[in-house]
């Protein structure tokens, strides 16, 4: 039961509350603000309602002023706070997984890095909080400052390209062969030289079709994939920061608007957390994502798992 702070009535949900909430003449978020006020950490201004579980758990309106928050803080205040979002995040969504570097940016959290900075070791910290590490620490760097893993091929290797790829990629300087592939849109001809590897390639409509309509398809693709021990990457050609904010995009048409960033990106952090054999790896458009794909395919990078995002982040990859 949920409780009315204006006249004390009770109600069975909240969405009846707020439908009763318009009979005193306030909208929803003013209700919230009125009756239960909470201000950002940084500027003390309200907080910005945008649903109910959002505000409660909201401590800061955007990203720019958790960082100057932190900036400001003592390490053992950053320490303390930044432990805290990882440690409520796990009991309130029942992670199983220490949270990927694509789960924190799309959150009102610090990055990796910033977890790196404070505490040294990010992936030791959540193992301490109950988490379980399906990726490990990044490889180490060579002196130009880059992962680097030698192309080992000889002139038996080609690339798979799915039959259903309605715009493949174009790979100039590698031979490719158009296939039925049971997921994905791009594997190598030798499974054992990649660790089973597929690259399911996605531009930001697709992304948003895939994430909405076609989810409950799109997760039978990946236990298909689950079922062949095969480890696949979804490899969306946009920077994350712009697919964040994917309905302001140009190209996005109004009837893909209607489903929201907040909705994809739920949906992107649940698949991570459910299915251990894929990550998600947003790139800066298709020249990157054809370098990324014979990078993935034509080397052993993915013969130890590392978080594809934070590499990239950092320009390591």
């Amino acid at each position: 039961m949920v409780e009315c702070n204006i006249c004390k009535k009770e109600f069975k949900e909240d969405k009846n509350l707020h439908l009763h909430i318009k009979a005193h003449k306030l909208a929803i978020g003013s209700y919230y603000h009125t009756q239960f006020p909470k201000y950002d950490r940084h500027t003390k201004e309200l907080i910005k309602f945008k649903n109910k579980q959002q505000y409660f758990s909201a401590d800061f309106n955007t990203k720019k002023n958790l960082k100057c928050w932190l900036k400001n803080a003592s390490l053992e205040k950053a320490r303390e706070y930044c432990k805290g979002l990882l440690v409520k995040r796990k009991k309130e969504k029942s992670l199983e997984y220490t949270p990927t570097e694509v789960e924190l940016r799309t959150l009102l959290v610090p990055p990796i890095s910033y977890y790196q900075t404070i505490f040294k070791d990010y992936y030791k910290l959540c193992e301490e909080i109950g988490l379980k590490n399906k990726l490990g620490p990044l490889p180490k760097k060579r002196q130009d400052g880059k992962i680097k893993f030698e192309e080992e091929f000889n002139d038996e290797h080609l690339i798979y390209v799915d039959s259903r790829e309605q715009n493949p990629l174009k790979i100039k300087d590698f031979p490719t062969e158009v296939k039925g592939l049971k997921f994905g849109d791009y594997c190598l001809n030798d499974k054992d030289k990649t660790g089973n590897c597929y690259i399911e390639r996605k531009s930001v409509p697709d992304l948003i079709g895939t994430l909405s309509s076609g989810l409950e398809r799109f997760k039978n693709e990946i236990k298909r994939a689950e079922e062949e021990d095969a480890y696949m990457v979804i490899l969306v050609e946009r920077k994350l920061e712009e697919c964040l904010a994917f309905n302001k995009l140009p190209y996005v048409y109004k009837k893909n608007t209607r489903v929201t960033p907040d909705f994809i990106f739920h949906n992107v952090r649940e698949l991570i957390q459910k299915f251990a054999h894929i990550q998600f790896l947003f790139v800066d458009g298709r020249v990157e994502c054809v370098r990324i794909v014979k990078k993935l395919l034509l080397t052993k990078i993915l013969k130890t798992k590392f978080d594809l995002q934070l590499a990239y982040d950092l320009k390591l990859l």
